[in-house]
């Protein structure tokens, strides 16, 4: 494997952004997970303590021998909800912060998933127009590609008038999570399914969500009525691939 699949892999167990990059946040997500002793401020020196929790040469350098100590050191933990192969990104993702969102912070307790009845360059061009006063945490490509627009603990405005589970508002508590077009008039492609999966399954694991999946709705169950997005072939079809990534998982 890569480096970057190394790193991908790690990042999916301790619960930091999947992207193949190692840095701060990565760093700081296997001293959390690892239980490291480590007060370094500096990435080469929380590296360095890293090497030595995982017995490889400590020199600060995050190459492969270091990524392989701390994957079976993982290993080691009955910590890992979902396994490294389960939550291993293979689409692009980019950040675009949107201005649409609420200045105060949120917990994430799970996801609304939503379709946005437009293309997906259009859905970001809208997103990003602070007259649209519209958002989403993330909009998936049919070809599996994502933009974020808001980080996880942000209030991103995509669900409106809602309730959940007797909660109202659930900007206030839920991601929102959409796919381009109108999911009553096309099936979503197999690369949408696995992006939201890889989207959603470390979200799961870092924020401890109900592997029932008892916390992943959709537009049309919180805003009953006034919403149909996204239809019940979009819902099963994320639900039935979340189950069975959870399930392969936990063997």
């Amino acid at each position: 494997m890569t480096l970057d699949e190394l790193i991908r892999e790690i990042q999916g167990v301790v619960g930091a952004n999947v992207d193949g990059q190692y840095g701060p946040q990565t760093a700081g997500c296997i001293i959390k997970k690892l239980g490291v002793k480590s007060s370094a401020t500096t990435l080469k020196y929380k590296t360095r303590n890293i090497q030595k929790h995982v017995g490889v040469w400590v020199d600060g350098d995050f190459g492969p021998k270091t990524s392989g100590a701390v994957i079976a050191a993982l290993k080691g933990l009955d910590v890992t909800t979902v396994k490294p192969d389960a939550v291993t990104t293979h689409y692009n993702e980019s950040y675009q912060p949107t201005p649409n969102m609420s200045v105060r912070k949120i917990k994430p307790l799970g996801v609304v998933l939503h379709h946005s009845d437009g293309s997906f360059n259009g859905g970001v061009s809208w997103i990003l127009n602070p007259d649209s006063n519209v958002s989403y945490h993330c909009l998936i490509d049919t070809n599996g590609d994502r933009v974020v627009f808001a980080k996880d603990d942000r209030r991103a405005w995509h669900a409106g008038k809602s309730k959940f589970k007797g909660k109202i508002g659930v900007n206030d508590f839920l991601l929102g999570v959409s796919f381009s077009g109108n999911t009553n008039h096309r099936e979503l492609t197999d690369a949408e399914v696995e992006s939201a999966c890889e989207f959603i399954l470390p979200r799961l694991v870092k924020y401890g969500w109900p592997t029932d999946l008892s916390t992943i709705t959709t537009h049309r169950a919180v805003s009953p009525g006034r919403k149909n997005d996204v239809d019940s072939r979009a819902e099963e079809k994320i639900m039935t691939a979340l189950r069975s990534k959870l399930q392969k998982s936990s063997r």
